[in-house]
């Protein structure tokens, strides 16, 4: 079963970024390592307003956002 869900987010871990202003080279980098999860169809990141979208299928979402989590996305 496939579903789409957005999810707010405080963080992203800037790792080049100085300033931490959290532009779109951050955004880019977790939404390609979403995509590399096991049941991550797709994902997309709205930087400015802090929301993810994320496409899952056939797996829990508790156990993506806990892998997103743990990339220090909702820190």
């Amino acid at each position: 079963m496939t579903t789409t869900r957005w999810y707010d987010y405080s963080y992203l871990p800037c790792q080049f970024c100085v300033g931490k202003n959290h532009c779109a080279q951050c955004g880019e980098e977790i939404r390609q390592a979403l995509l590399n999860m096991e049941g991550v169809e797709g994902a997309e990141m709205d930087v400015p307003a802090r929301r993810l979208q994320l496409t899952l299928n056939g797996v829990d979402p508790d156990d993506i956002i806990d892998q997103a989590d743990a990339l220090g996305v909702f820190l």
